[in-house]
């Protein structure tokens, strides 16, 4: 039999420590502008969804 090509694979060089710094300053760059934007508007995904809804309520 073959062998497993879904085996998870272990790397075998560390990743050097500035990348690593640069990712997860990006990273938390990224968290940072989530979390702003969610102060001014509430519930994003719902008002999302909306947009795709296809019965929806007549205005008077």
């Amino acid at each position: 039999m073959s062998e497993n090509p879904f085996k998870i694979i272990e790397p075998r060089e560390e990743v050097p420590a500035t990348m690593k710094k640069e990712v997860m300053g990006s990273v938390r760059a990224v968290v940072l502008i989530l979390r702003f934007v969610q102060l001014f508007v509430g519930d994003f995904t719902n008002a999302f969804i909306d947009n795709f809804k296809t019965n929806k309520p007549k205005s008077k």
